[in-house]
């Protein structure tokens, strides 16, 4: 049966949230009812103030996200499509709005919806056998909601190569674009992903949380509104974290 499973790990540092699509008989391919449970899984982590960072993957070791499900897809009109594609913008944006970090384990095939999961992340993390396409155009379909991202990832004529096109690039290519943040052997890939995680969990609480707010506020303002309201994001974070604690510790090791 496809669905999403939550595993919570509990460090002395906080939370971590492991979360995987297991629907691997069908290359966890986005059905409507796993995109709706996305959204929930996400919202629900929100909440959860002792949460430092999700680790999102699909199970199996063939498929990250390997798109929508064109079995359901094949049957809409234009009102399923509206509301399939609202329902997955809702689910990316429950991701972006985590207040902690999220890691994609891009764990292999990562297309068209799947790809804007991943880029609805933080970071990505891929295995050298992973594949990424955005196939609409073969569908008679554009790239929409989240595929919004590519141009400030890899810029626009890669986005236009990319959506215009519709065949898949490689890992490495992936890499070199830019699109993911750190490459690696499929048999490497848990490890890569650990030593990610365990970086950052080092981290301070407080500023990471300021920073990823910070991150989505810079999307939408000017540079200078941008910088004013890292001056704000310093200074909460004075107020409510423990900087001078973590500056001491530094200092004296």
């Amino acid at each position: 049966m496809a669905q999403i499973s939550v595993n919570i790990e509990t460090r002395p540092e906080g939370r971590i949230a492991w979360v995987t699509l297991e629907n691997a008989a069908k290359a966890n391919c986005l059905t409507s009812a796993l995109v709706a449970e996305m959204e929930t899984v996400f919202r629900d982590l929100a909440n959860d103030d002792a949460l430092r960072l999700a680790v999102l993957t699909g199970a199996g070791e063939r498929s990250f996200i390997a798109g929508a499900n064109l079995q359901e897809l094949r049957h809409f009109d234009e009102a399923a499509a509206r509301t399939y594609i609202t329902s997955l913008t809702r689910a990316n944006k429950a991701i972006r709005d985590l207040p902690v970090p999220v890691l994609a384990r891009v764990n292999g095939a990562c297309m068209g919806a799947g790809l804007e999961v991943a880029v609805s992340c933080d970071i990505r993390i891929a295995s050298d056998n992973a594949r990424f396409a955005m196939p609409e155009v073969l569908f008679d379909l554009p790239s929409v909601v989240e595929a919004n991202l590519l141009p400030r990832l890899i810029g626009w004529g890669r986005t236009s190569w990319f959506l215009y096109r519709g065949d898949a690039i490689d890992a490495a290519t992936a890499l070199d674009w830019g699109l993911v943040e750190r490459c690696v052997p499929a048999a490497e890939l848990d490890d890569a992903v650990a030593e990610t995680v365990d970086l950052m969990m080092a981290n301070g609480p407080v500023g990471m949380r300021q920073q990823k707010k910070l991150m989505r506020d810079w999307e939408r303002m000017s540079v200078d509104d941008g910088i004013h309201a890292g001056i704000d994001s310093l200074a909460k974070a004075f107020r409510n974290g423990n900087p001078g604690q973590r500056m001491s510790k530094f200092l004296d090791s």
